[in-house]
């Protein structure tokens, strides 16, 4: 049997409370903390899991640097045109059948290897990355990027959708959120003629709907019964995108010049500022009464957020500095102390 640390902790907290009601001897009491002690202090020398992912991490980010230099670098490009002097269409196809066998051999390695989370992963976003650059010379193939060249992205969203269904692979279905994000900020500039406003809204009012088109994605998504990862990582996009969109239409409003947005008064978003928190309010409300995390901590983060925010719009030049941070200090420190309270009643 393995125990973290933390789990070890609480095992000799109830160890100390059963010797003191007498269920169990002093002599038992050490003896199961010696034993304790010599399972958890080999994990103790070092966090092998985290080190694992900062390196798979640092090396999924090195291979997209890399790949995006090998795009940009002209004399390289020359390079590679000599290499491989064939039309656009044909370098897509051999991208997306390199991209079909890494997947492949991603999802093959991790049937074999299934507690290799962070590897298996890197191999999955090397294949995405290869289904990116296909797509790309798809574009260069059709002569798309002079015109709707959005629809590629969507594309982009619906191939990394799709594998991460089927091949049950996180980063491919974050992938394909993220891309969905994308396509939906380029389809709506394309569709405004490339106009600061879409509809008369700004890009915040906008990514406030696609928010609220998410989190109707996730409840239709319940309805086939998919893992939960792939669920909750939509409703918790979809919650962070309505509301980062509050968040910033109560600093900008619906404004997109900054030159006709510096001379309006902050006072004129209040109304911006109640929804956001309103909206906080029920979301934590709706988390605490449905045990709803997601919900209940985003809530109380931009409800934090909104109110820090608020203060340094309304008070940075009317207060004496000292004054001004004097009170920020103790605010964060009474924040600090009742988190605190908190905490130790939960580990109670």
């Amino acid at each position: 049997m393995k125990l973290s640390q933390e789990e070890a902790r609480k095992f000799g907290h109830l160890l100390r409370r059963w010797e003191q009601e007498g269920t169990i001897s002093e002599t038992q009491r050490a003896k199961l903390e010696h034993e304790v002690e010599s399972i958890t202090s080999d994990q103790r020398r070092f966090d092998w899991k985290n080190l694992s992912f900062l390196a798979f991490f640092f090396a999924a980010i090195c291979i997209m640097l890399a790949t995006s230099l090998m795009v940009v670098d002209d004399w390289l490009e020359k390079i590679l045109d000599y290499l491989f002097d064939v039309p656009d269409w044909v370098k897509s196809v051999l991208l997306f059948l390199l991209s079909a066998g890494l997947y492949y051999a991603a999802y093959m390695r991790r049937k074999k290897y299934l507690k290799r989370i962070f590897s298996n992963e890197a191999l999955f976003l090397f294949g995405a990355v290869s289904a990116a650059f296909a797509i790309t010379y798809l574009g260069f193939a059709w002569d798309m990027y002079d015109g709707y060249f959005p629809i590629l992205i969507l594309l982009a969203s619906l191939v990394y959708g799709f594998v991460g269904l089927i091949l049950s692979s996180s980063i491919n279905w974050y992938l394909s959120l993220a891309a969905l994000a994308l396509w939906f900020g380029t389809e709506t500039a394309y569709r405004a003629e490339w106009e600061a406003y879409f509809l008369g809204m700004n890009y915040p009012l906008r990514y406030l709907f696609f928010g609220l088109f998410l989190i109707v994605l996730y409840r239709l998504l319940m309805i086939f019964h998919l893992p939960a990862k792939f669920l909750t990582s939509t409703y918790a996009i979809g919650l962070l995108s309505l509301f980062f969109s509050f968040w910033l239409l109560s600093i900008f409003g619906n404004y997109s010049d900054l030159e006709a947005w510096s001379e309006v008064s902050q006072f004129r978003f209040l109304y911006w500022g109640i929804i956001l928190a309103l909206a906080s309010g029920l979301a934590i409300w709706f988390g605490l009464k449905y045990q709803d995390r997601v919900a209940r901590d985003l809530g109380i983060v931009f409800l934090l957020l909104n109110i820090y925010t608020r203060y340094f719009e309304y008070f940075w030049d009317s207060l004496h500095k000292v004054i001004f941070f004097s009170i920020l200090a103790l605010s964060f420190w009474l924040l600090g102390r009742k988190a605190e309270n908190i905490w130790s009643l939960t580990e109670n």
